[in-house]
Formats: structure tokens, C-alpha cells, sequence
């Protein structure tokens, strides 16, 4: 016994000293990360494809299956693209948006249907990864690894209390609508932060950025909004400044220029006329008020925990002990968190203004992202604040601080162990985050249920010699994984899209007993 305690105990001493190093407590952090995603990514091998992802998916599919050889890539690009012209003829202007999500992956066979979570999870993390490195690193002269522990903080925070996973990295057609297009505006926000560092655009970066702002211009409204907001700042910001070229005052310029076009195209699209009549939308000034209201509430309220609070508060005490040679003098806080909290507000605006509400999981997903961002950007700046106020106070009060640092530290240490003893509902809060329902799910079988079912039911789908298909419902319901399949109605337009996707005749799902008795009653 006595071995085994000694072995344990230069074992956790080996580990403590190792973690001392800055780049080893990253590296650390980043194994923690890579950890609490592996549930989610196996979990993954178990998804289908659902609702709007047949209905978008239609042409691009008929184009795969109609052609062969190397002419099935300009069939297929073809055919997104008109599928992106129907829709904004007759639904929605979001041009860029319906061509990739008429560009799903499992298209080609739902077998790989796994694919497709891989991307979005890929796309967040790098996205986020790059845009901290440029913020913390670049910026604020932060080292790498201080900017990777950052990034890792706040997408687990991201990913694990995600409003509505399965529309955030599952069901295809929602997710890359939305969380796809932030993490993608997140690294478009991180290339323009850089520039401003660089003073100067390169001619590939240049032509990076005309893709991307093309690219955003076309994608959902709230993240367009944005979008359009921080460009015009920027080109402001450029043109105003003295330290930046003329050949950069004029790309900045260019990017606006190029963006008003691009995202007017979709503003001016007859669908959204026609999706609009059947809603009655505020005035531009309401939605702005109700915006900043409605979006204080949420704040405090569905998007909060004690979990976050502690967390971004060890973020804050981390960055206080980190930000100490930077030269950054992270003037006017109030004028920070007001400016910070208005980029959150502006996603909220474009729904408030056009059906008076935030509707849909994957629109709360992405304003989740945006309070998650602004908490831990206010702590990384309040934190600098501290640092500088402190540093005016002189060497002497300076020292005293220094020597209260570890009572400080113990005091807030206990705080927040009372603060979570008294607040953390432990099978809640476990039931809460993302990986806890991925392994939920995998553990008690029912992905392994929902799979097997599912996959029966494209063995029909793909019979070129059924034309008329009726299924059972499913056993389970996945929460990660089930958004919805076909319904008991053969005239819904689920079903009428899977028909045309299969090319079938007929496609609905067999009524319950239960269904068929609440359907005599009404």
C-alpha cells in the first residue's frame, strides 16, 4: 500500500511541476477539450439526414444520380445554384446559405451522414481558435498558449450548454445556416482585426475576404446584420485613420462597397415578401429597443448558469495573472461592455423586426455564441482594466496587492466552492451539457435503436422498385439526433419533399393507435 501511495504521489508531483510550464497547461487543456468532444463525434456515426435537408437537398441529388464521371461536379454546383434561385423566388434571399446547404454532404449516401458533424464542429473550433489567437495573441500580445486555453474555455462553454444541439452540429441544413455562417463571420472578424494589426492587406487575403464577405452577405440575416455592421466600421475606422495606406483606405472601402450589393440582393428578394405575409413586422425602431430588452433578459435568464458564472469568473482571475506585460490600456470599460453587448443585440434585431420573436433552436444557438463571447471578452478587458488601475497605484501599493494575491485567491476560491455547493444541481446541470446527453443517449442504446430503424427505412427509400412507402415511427428519439421524420399526412410538405428527393409516389408514416385516437376526437 504504502508503494502505491509513493508511486501516486511522485506521479502527481511529476504531473504538478510539468503542468508549471505555460505551453503544458495548454496542451493539457486542449487533451480536456479533444476529450469532451469524443461522445459527440461518435454519436455522430449514428445521424440522418431530416426535415429541410431533403426539401433543399432535391436538385443537387438528382443532379448526382443523373450524371457521371467528372460531369457530375458542374451538374451539382449547377444545381444548387438553382435551387438558391427558387428559394429566393419564392421563400428566403439567403442565396449563399441555400446553395451550401443544398451542397450536403450525404447527399452522395446517408452512410456518411457522420460527415457532416465533423465539418460543423471542425469549422466552430477553428473558427473560434483563430479568432482568440488573432485577439489575444496578435493584439494584446498574449502568448499562444495563453490564447489557446482562452479559445478552449469559451467553445466549451459553446458546445456543452448549446441551447438546441442537434440543430448546432446535427441536423445539417439548420446548423451550417447558423452555426456554419458564425464561426465562419468569427474568422472573417478575426482576418479584418488582424489587417488593422498589419496595416496592410495582402492580395490573397484580399481576395479571401471579398469570398467571405460575398460569402456572409448571402447567409442568415442575423449573421449578415452583424456583419454588414462591423464592415462599416471598419472601412470607418480605416479610412479615418492616418496610419493606414491609401492602398488600404481603398480596400477597405472596396469590402464595404462590394457587401452592400451582395447583401442587398438578398434583402431585395421576392421570397422574403412573400414569407413576410405572414407575419406583421415591427418598425426599425422597436426591433432595435425590443432587441436590446429582450436580449438583457435572455442574458440573465435561459442563457446563464452558475457553471458560466464560475467559469468566466476563473477566466477573469486567469487573465488578471496573465495580462501583466501587455500594453494594451484597455481604456473606458463601460464604452466596451456597451459596445460588446450592441454586436449581440444587433442578431437579435432581424428576427424581432420581421415575425416579432426569436424563433427556431439554431437562432438561440447563435445568440448563445454571442453572450458567451461577450462574458468572456468583458472579463479578458476587465481584467486588463484591473491590471492597469493597480499599476497606477505605485510600487508600494502595488507589492501589497501582490502579497494579498493568494488570500484573494483563497477567498475567491471559497466563494466559489460555496457558490456551487449552494447552486449546482448536480444530475440538472450533468443532464444540461451536450456530451452528457451524447452519452446518455449511447449508453442507454437508444442511438443504436434510432440508427437501425432509420436505416431500414432508406433501404425502402432507395429502392428504385417501391414507389409507395409507409413506415412505422421510430422507437426513440434521440435528443441530439431526431429532428423529425415523415408524418402521418401524405399531402405534408415533408413527405411531398421526400417524395420528390426518393422520387416516390407516396411517403407517410403509419398512424399510432394513440395518433388515430386523438384524431377522432378532433
Amino acid at each position: 500500500m504504502e508503494t502505491i501511495y509513493k508511486t501516486a504521489d511522485r506521479l502527481w508531483s511529476s504531473f504538478v511541476n510539468w503542468l508549471k510550464e505555460e505551453k503544458n497547461h495548454a496542451r493539457f487543456i486542449v487533451v480536456c477539450f479533444v476529450i469532451s468532444l469524443i461522445p459527440l463525434l461518435v454519436l455522430s456515426f449514428y445521424n440522418h439526414p431530416a426535415m429541410d435537408d431533403f426539401n433543399y437537398g432535391i436538385l443537387t441529388r438528382h443532379a448526382l444520380l443523373e450524371n457521371k464521371g467528372l460531369a457530375v461536379i458542374p451538374a451539382v454546383l449547377k444545381a444548387a445554384v438553382q435551387r438558391a434561385v427558387n428559394l429566393w423566388h419564392s421563400w428566403q434571399g439567403t442565396y449563399t446559405f441555400a446553395i451550401v446547404a443544398a451542397l450536403r454532404p450525404s447527399i452522395i449516401t446517408e452512410r456518411i451522414t457522420f460527415i457532416q458533424t465533423f465539418i460543423l464542429i471542425g469549422l466552430f473550433t477553428g473558427c473560434i481558435m483563430y479568432f482568440c489567437r488573432v485577439m489575444l495573441h496578435r493584439l494584446l500580445g498574449l502568448s499562444k498558449a495563453v490564447a489557446t486555453v482562452t479559445a478552449c474555455v469559451v467553445i466549451t462553454l459553446c458546445i456543452q450548454y448549446v441551447p438546441i444541439g442537434v440543430e448546432a452540429f446535427y441536423w445539417w441544413n439548420g446548423s451550417v445556416g447558423y452555426t456554419g455562417f458564425f464561426s465562419v463571420m468569427l474568422a472573417f472578424f478575426g482576418l479584418l482585426a488582424d489587417s488593422l494589426h498589419r496595416e496592410k492587406i495582402s492580395a490573397k487575403r484580399m481576395i479571401g475576404l471579398i469570398l467571405l464577405t460575398v460569402l456572409l452577405a448571402g447567409g442568415m440575416y442575423p449573421i449578415a446584420l452583424l456583419t454588414a455592421v462591423m464592415l462599416f466600421f471598419f472601412a470607418v475606422d480605416v479610412l479615418a485613420g492616418k496610419k493606414y495606406g491609401k492602398k488600404m483606405k481603398i480596400q477597405a472601402a472596396a469590402l464595404f462597397l462590394i457587401y452592400i450589393p451582395a447583401f442587398a440582393l438578398s434583402l431585395a428578394a421576392p421570397g422574403n415578401a412573400r414569407r413576410q405575409a405572414f407575419f406583421q413586422h415591427r418598425t426599425p425602431f422597436e426591433a432595435i429597443y425590443k432587441s436590446y430588452t429582450k436580449s438583457l433578459e435572455y442574458m440573465y435568464t435561459e442563457a446563464m448558469n452558475v457553471v458560466i458564472v464560475l467559469v468566466i469568473f476563473a477566466l477573469f482571475l486567469y487573465m488578471l495573472w496573465k495580462l501583466g506585460n501587455t500594453k494594451f490600456s484597455f481604456r473606458c470599460p463601460l464604452l466596451f461592455t456597451f459596445v460588446t453587448y450592441s454586436m449581440v443585440v444587433v442578431m437579435w434585431v432581424p428576427g424581432i423586426y420581421a415575425v416579432r420573436y426569436i424563433s427556431g433552436g439554431r437562432y438561440y444557438d447563435i445568440l448563445y455564441y454571442g453572450v458567451i463571447l461577450f462574458w468572456a471578452a468583458n472579463a479578458v478587458y476587465y481584467a486588463g482594466w484591473l491590471r492597469r488601475q493597480c499599476e497606477k497605484c505605485g510600487d508600494e501599493i502595488l507589492g501589497l496587492l501582490k502579497k494579498a494575491v493568494p488570500a484573494m485567491l483563497a477567498a475567491a476560491g471559497i466563494g466559489c466552492a460555496v457558490l456551487g455547493i449552494w447552486k449546482i444541481d448536480i444530475v440538472t446541470d450533468l443532464e444540461e451539457i451536450t456530451t452528457a446527453t451524447a452519452l446518455k443517449s449511447l449508453v442507454y442504446g437508444e442511438a443504436q435503436v434510432y440508427d437501425r430503424e432509420i436505416r431500414e427505412r432508406e433501404a425502402l427509400y432507395n429502392d428504385p422498385d417501391v414507389k409507395r412507402v409507409v413506415v412505422d415511427e421510430v422507437t426513440y428519439r434521440p435528443e441530439l439526433l431526431y429532428y423529425g421524420t415523415l408524418t402521418t399526412d401524405p399531402e405534408d410538405s415533408r413527405n411531398l419533399a421526400m417524395c420528390e428527393y426518393y422520387d416516390k409516389e407516396y411517403m407517410v408514416k403509419r398512424e399510432t393507435e394513440e395518433e388515430s385516437n386523438e384524431t377522432s376526437q378532433e
